[in-house]
């Protein structure tokens, strides 16, 4: 039985080792679905709302790393799984708000309408929030994981979602971002954007799998370069593809300040690959097994390049 068998009983099977990366997205897929198949006393409307946003077709990159740093046992797999699709009900609500008409006013994310186009602002708020609590209720009722440990977890996700998080970040993309006049200013904001939960989801997976305390430096750099890289790939890619190579909508941040807006595209593919180039030497520092963490960057930042040419 592999991860990904239509059959799979999350709560019994006996998961043995991904034999590929599509193994995991796949079983990241089915978890999620059967984590918001069913959600007995919700309004269906509401239902409806949250399975558009978050079932919608997605790389689900960040429970992808978590469980690849967390190289989980036979015992943690289900944890890990549950743990990341935990930071992607999170990365989802960003994504609900973030397109909002009183944010960026998006038509189009994942393939399909907006969660607000769909449903309604308001419902599409109430989603947002519901996937929020229900991420943190995942953590808390990973019985497998020590007590000391899910608190452990549940302050690295609280933390990349804070106010110094993403909230700070959402904040200077709205309201700020026309004083950023350098690109370290927009590469942190990058950072807080898309950074900060590439490092949680990279982290929770660390802690989860009992990583060393001293090798988690290097795994916050490596996280850290490759949410700056794949923020800074995303500006390229809404420059230059259409709006079903992107699946969402592009050519929307031409009055940004972004590296492309303000140094041009060649400057920020040179970014880009350097921020790579640093996530991979610590990645060879962090003591997690780099082969399937490598294969999974060459993937997504093919596509991405792709598309952005």
């Amino acid at each position: 039985m592999t991860l990904c068998d239509a059959s799979i009983d999350f709560e019994t099977a006996d998961f043995r080792i991904c034999e590929d990366l599509s193994d995991v997205r796949e079983a990241v897929e089915q978890r999620l679905e059967m984590l918001v198949g069913t959600l007995p006393g919700v309004p269906l409307n509401l239902q409806q709302a949250v399975r558009h946003a978050l079932l919608g077709k997605s790389k689900r990159v960040r429970p992808v790393l978590l469980y690849l740093i967390a190289e989980p046992s036979p015992r943690q797999r289900l944890c890990a799984l549950d743990l990341g699709c935990a930071v992607e009900m999170v990365h989802t609500a960003s994504l609900i708000l973030d397109d909002l008409p009183c944010m960026d006013d998006a038509q189009i994310r994942r393939q399909r309408p907006t969660t607000h186009i769909a449903f309604g602002q308001s419902t599409a708020i109430l989603a947002a929030i519901g996937l929020l609590t229900r991420a943190f209720g995942i953590v808390a009722e990973l019985d497998e994981v020590p007590e000391p440990t899910r608190v452990r977890l549940a302050a690295l996700l609280s933390d990349a979602v804070g106010w110094d998080g993403l909230v700070a970040g959402q904040e200077i993309d709205v309201n700020g971002r026309q004083q950023l006049k350098n690109a370290d200013q927009i590469e942190e904001l990058n950072w807080l954007k898309t950074g900060v939960l590439f490092v949680a989801a990279a982290e929770m997976g660390a802690v989860l799998g009992g990583l060393e305390d001293k090798r988690l430096d290097a795994v916050r750099r490596f996280a850290r370069h490759l949410g700056v890289a794949f923020q800074t790939a995303d500006d390229l890619l809404d420059q230059d593809a259409s709006t079903s190579e992107a699946g969402k909508d592009v050519h929307k941040d031409g009055d940004k300040a972004t590296l492309v807006s303000l140094f041009g595209a060649s400057q920020a593919r040179m970014s880009c690959q350097e921020h790579l180039s640093n996530a991979e030497s610590a990645l060879a520092e962090s003591g997690v097994t780099p082969a399937p963490i490598l294969e999974l960057m060459q993937r997504l930042f093919a596509t991405r390049k792709a598309a952005a040419q």
